[in-house]
């Protein structure tokens, strides 16, 4: 029996290299797709492949479906990373921008030292979606700190893409609360003299 289960995990495990191989290097979705689903049939609590099987679902525009699927795998483990970020790209299509702002947020609280390398993309996330609910202070703390965490290289490039559109949108919102200020004390000041 141990024998037996060894050689099914090795053809899961040759199933769900198969299904990486064709996502990423051929774009063959549906292909992939069958190659994960043969992977799950065997192992259906693991969390590799169910992530890819909602990345795969995603890219096919099944959005709800892949939902579904990384919501399956937070259940079986609430600390994957990967899981968490992916949920949160299609939390962000669907236009659940706190939803998804909550799994970058606990990503970043699971983040291992051997995962670095998601780093730069959670951020991206991250910034994109506190620029969706217009919480652009936020977003210029977090860009700040991850100069911190980041490859200088990595935090130059998130630099160049946001720094001056969060400058723009800071100086937006404060002439625009400038001006409310202003027009405010105008209708008071108008009130008191008709008074």
């Amino acid at each position: 029996m141990n024998f037996l289960s060894k050689v099914l995990n090795f053809s899961a495990e040759r199933y769900l290299k198969t299904a990486g191989d064709l996502f990423i290097y051929e774009g063959d979705y549906e292909s992939a797709l069958g190659m994960v689903e043969k992977t799950l049939e065997m192992e259906p609590q693991d969390i590799r492949a169910l992530v890819l099987r909602g990345d795969i679902l995603y890219c096919l525009n099944r959005d709800q479906e892949a939902l579904e699927t990384f919501n399956r795998a937070l259940v079986i483990n609430p600390h994957s990373v990967e899981a968490l970020i992916s949920r949160a790209g299609v939390l962000d299509v669907l236009g659940k921008y706190r939803e998804a702002l909550e799994c970058c947020n606990r990503a970043f609280e699971q983040i291992l030292p051997y995962q670095k390398f998601l780093l730069p993309s959670l951020y991206d996330q991250n910034i994109v979606l506190l620029l969706r609910l217009k919480k652009y202070r936020q977003a210029q703390l977090l860009l700040r700190g991850s100069e911190n965490r980041l490859p200088k290289e990595e935090h130059e490039y998130l630099l160049s893409c946001y720094s001056h559109i969060l400058t723009r949108l800071s100086e937006t919102r404060q002439k625009s609360r400038a001006k409310a200020k202003a027009l405010n004390l105008a209708l008071l000041t108008q009130e008191k003299t008709n008074l």
